[in-house]
């Protein structure tokens, strides 16, 4: 069993498990989209984004395999900027009010949004609107 930091708290983990699964094991809690227990590691969202010592710049914490006596940071400086940079692209083309959603005040994106995102954007250009596609009569709004 690697014995690795996180945080400052070193804990045992078993072989094999990445630090999202440690990090866990912990009680630290690392934000993240694509992630979950039961589904194979896509790592596409970006989120998880951590520091680890060593590493040249931020790994996902969902792909990256635990190893004896690495040391995880998931609220520094560096993880920090590398989250709310990902979160600032996550909301390029998307309104945080989101008026028509099914998910509208119960939505993981609005929750991280508050600790991760910014107040304002810093892009003034239009963003891309999706028209209605016509899916056939069934579809038809009345």
């Amino acid at each position: 069993m690697p014995l690795i930091t996180i945080d400052d708290k070193q804990i045992d983990v078993a072989a094999g498990s990445t630090v999202m699964d440690a990090a866990r094991q912990a009680g630290i809690y690392i934000p993240h989209f694509c992630y979950h227990k039961k589904l194979s590691i896509a790592a596409s969202c970006r989120m998880c984004l951590v520091e680890v010592e060593k590493a040249p710049k931020p790994l996902p914490a969902c792909a990256t395999p635990v190893a004896e006596g690495m040391v995880v940071r998931t609220h520094s400086d560096k993880a920090v900027a590398a989250q709310k940079g990902v979160m600032e692209f996550l909301l390029i083309n998307h309104p945080l009010d989101c008026p028509i959603c099914d998910q509208g005040g119960e939505c993981l994106l609005q929750d991280i949004a508050m600790g991760y995102g910014g107040v304002a954007s810093r892009y003034a250009e239009a963003k891309r609107v999706v028209k209605e596609k016509d899916l056939g009569p069934w579809w038809r709004r009345t």
